[in-house]
């Protein structure tokens, strides 16, 4: 089996040795996004970054490690330390912060182990921030949601050696929830620690409860207001006086009990505003297990294009309005990705109805 490894980025390579005069610089613009900076503070650190790329590119491995600490874990690594090389039979998936100090130092790290032969991605998420608490619980949900599409059916191993504490210490948690074995160096030690797979199996079912419907139905429109949440557990939510929305708690233990449950049979609209047909119905029961989990996916999917305001139509979706209605149906909509089926369907009474699934007109 494959393995992913995670690894939290935070900023040791631009700071690691800094000459004392840009440490007001970097602390400052801690949280700023590219656009926040004015030019001459972008023009500071834009030079600082050049300088990191080019000292690492040129760094073997001893200099690396001094460098950065994502990477003092990562050759750290018992099978990594043996062959002082990478893999590309690993992934090495890079967490970056939104801002423009984690995202360079983030690009810096993967393109030095691309550059000797390792497979490195960076999954930058929106809002990945500390300077607000909302935005980052929300950023958490997103991180919970995005990883866990990552490594599905994959081995993981979480290094924890650099990044930010606040990411961190809810990354260990969400491992001990799937099952991760996670490794963290200290600061000028040479031996990792590892924390093993826990013996723990969290029953996520149980822990959700009769409270799968709404929060299918949170997940898919964002928000709800405050009071039509009542009774769900304060840890699967997260609640201000006014609105409501998914935890990372909740985010991942719903996609434990959503992975099993849309194999299972066809779930039902996730919004009142998406009406299945008896005639879909039956098409979507003869379906095999796998294709029923991907069209219980889209089936999300298109209910957040009818639900929402904005509309969300990515690629994978595709809703289509049809030069004319055939047999009825006025629209169109990628089944799964990979196959030329299609969902038909129309408005009616204000509300989605899928009239059945067929072939790509």
């Amino acid at each position: 089996m494959s393995r992913t490894i995670v690894s939290t980025v935070g900023t040791s390579l631009l700071t690691n040795g800094t000459e004392p005069a840009l440490l007001p610089l970097l602390r400052r613009t801690a949280n700023h996004r590219a656009r926040d900076l004015d030019p001459a503070e972008k023009e500071q650190l834009d030079r600082l970054v050049a300088t990191r790329r080019e000292r690492l590119a040129r760094a073997g491995i001893p200099e690396a490690r001094r460098a950065s600490a994502e990477l003092n874990g990562l050759l750290a690594i018992p099978e990594v330390l043996e062959r002082d090389a990478f893999t590309a039979d690993d992934l090495h998936l890079l967490i970056a912060t939104d801002t423009y100090q984690g995202q360079s130092a983030a690009e810096i790290v993967r393109d030095w182990i691309r550059a000797r032969d390792g497979n490195a991605e960076i999954l930058q998420v929106r809002d990945l921030r500390t300077d607000e608490l909302a935005s980052f619980r929300t950023a958490l949900s997103d991180l919970t949601l995005r990883l866990l599409e990552w490594t599905q059916g994959q081995r993981v191993l979480l290094n924890l050696t650099g990044g930010f504490k606040s990411v961190n210490a809810f990354l260990q948690s969400l491992a001990m929830l799937q099952g991760w074995e996670s490794v963290f160096l200290f600061e000028n030690a040479r031996e990792l620690l590892r924390i093993p797979r826990l013996p723990v199996r969290w029953d996520a079912a149980e822990a959700i409860g009769p409270h799968l419907p709404l929060l299918r139905r949170l997940d898919v429109v964002g928000s709800l207001p405050v009071g039509e949440v009542a009774g769900v557990p304060e840890s699967l939510i997260f609640a201000d006086a006014h609105e409501a929305c998914l935890s990372a708690w909740g985010t991942a233990l719903l996609e434990q009990v959503r992975a099993r449950a849309c194999r299972e049979r066809l779930q039902p609209p996730a919004v009142p505003e998406l009406v299945f047909s008896e005639r879909f119905e039956r098409e979507a029961g003869r379906l095999g297990k796998d294709d029923l989990a991907k069209l219980n996916r889209q089936l999300d999917a298109l209910a957040r294009w009818v639900a929402r305001d904005d509309r969300p139509n990515p690629a994978s979706l595709d809703v289509k309005k049809l030069a004319k209605p055939v047999d009825g149906s006025t629209h169109q909509v990628d089944a799964w990705t990979g196959t030329g089926k299609r969902l038909f369907g129309r408005f009616e009474d204000g509300k989605f109805v899928i009239d059945r699934l067929g072939d790509h007109l």
